[in-house]
């Protein structure tokens, strides 16, 4: 699907503050409240806008993220999928390439809950090594 400039603006305006109103946006792109309803539902169709969500603000002094790199022996992300999805608090994961085969995004409420994950996922199958690299400060977050 081809974005003009009226569509990539809408975009980046509802991705800064999604519960902003259509009278706003329209405001803000120049063009009519009918035609930013109808560019948001064309977006909605097409599948470039999948959903709206929340930001949560967690307490910075409790809550703790922590990337995990995961190694596999031998490889099968299919096996492990099933234990990823088990576990609430992982945020993200991906089967990467290189010396890691896949990286978990994990968003725990205290350092002992992430402790708790971590051997949790020291006990899965076929896993052969597992790092932790914990997140110390957000520098850029585009959710």
């Amino acid at each position: 699907m081809q974005l003009d400039k009226y569509d990539q603006k809408l975009i980046a305006l509802l991705v800064e503050e999604a519960r902003q109103s259509v009278t706003e946006l329209s405001k803000r792109v120049n063009l009519s409240r009918s035609a930013v309803t109808e560019r948001i539902k064309r977006l909605e169709d097409k599948g470039v806008i999948t959903g709206y969500h929340a930001s949560i603000n967690h307490d910075a002094e409790h809550a703790v993220m922590a990337y995990f790199s995961l190694t596999f022996r031998p490889l099968s992300c299919d096996l492990i999928q099933p234990y990823v999805e088990q576990i609430p608090e992982v945020k993200l994961a991906h089967s990467i390439s290189g010396d890691v085969d896949m990286i978990l995004l994990v968003e725990s409420p205290s350092m002992t809950r992430l402790n708790e994950i971590r051997i949790e996922i020291d006990s899965w199958p076929n896993i052969n090594k597992v790092l932790t690299h914990m997140c110390l400060a957000t520098r850029l977050d585009r959710k």
